[in-house]
């Protein structure tokens, strides 16, 4: 067997590991709603997040989905899709300088509501010599994308859209938290 099907055969069991080990059933997308609209409002009441309720509110919307357009598909939206990365579309404002915005898509036409995919970015205050704005991107994609085929549905970016890593499971709630109280930006950047 050579090391290119070795790996590949790797790929299957971490994405195997990955759906099997990751809180993706839900009661209901108004459920998950409400659950991420109370985690947002407590980071404004910690002064984490730089957003009073009814800002949460306003950029925190459920809906038909857009990525599967069957009935019984819903997505939640935090903020606006935002893959050029301005600062000018919405998106929620942490208190040190990072920025985030993200999107669920959920299945209620099965007997346990599923999240089926999802796309959670962050991204961190420039510095002074950095040409891009650096983020993290951690998705989901949906069944039958082409990286599901490639058995990496669960990856994350670290600051390149081509650069993909299988990711540790996490459900979306775990990563919100992440983004909120997980994340410490120092004020001194190590050396190389």
């Amino acid at each position: 067997m050579s090391a290119k099907n070795s790996w590949e055969k790797m790929c299957m069991g971490i994405q195997e590991r990955s759906l099997g080990n990751t809180l993706l059933e839900v009661k209901s997308a108004k459920v998950l709603r409400a659950e991420i609209v109370k985690c947002l409002t407590s980071a404004s009441d910690d002064k984490i997040l730089n957003a009073k309720l009814d800002e949460i509110l306003k950029l925190v919307k459920m809906s038909p989905s857009s990525q599967v357009p069957k009935s019984g598909y819903q997505e939640i939206m935090g903020g606006d899709k935002n893959q050029d990365r301005e600062l000018n579309i919405p998106h929620f404002k942490l208190y040190n300088g990072c920025w985030f915005d993200f999107a669920i898509t959920i299945d209620e036409t099965t007997r346990h509501a599923q999240i089926i995919a999802f796309d959670f970015e962050i991204r961190f205050p420039k510095r002074e010599d950095e040409i891009a704005v650096p983020f993290l991107r951690i998705d989901l994609n949906l069944p039958d994308h082409n990286n599901d085929e490639r058995n990496i549905r669960f990856h994350l970016h670290p600051s390149h859209d081509d650069i993909m890593i299988h990711s540790p499971p996490m459900s979306p709630l775990e990563i919100l938290h992440m983004f909120l109280y997980g994340i410490k930006i120092p004020d001194k950047l190590r050396s190389s």
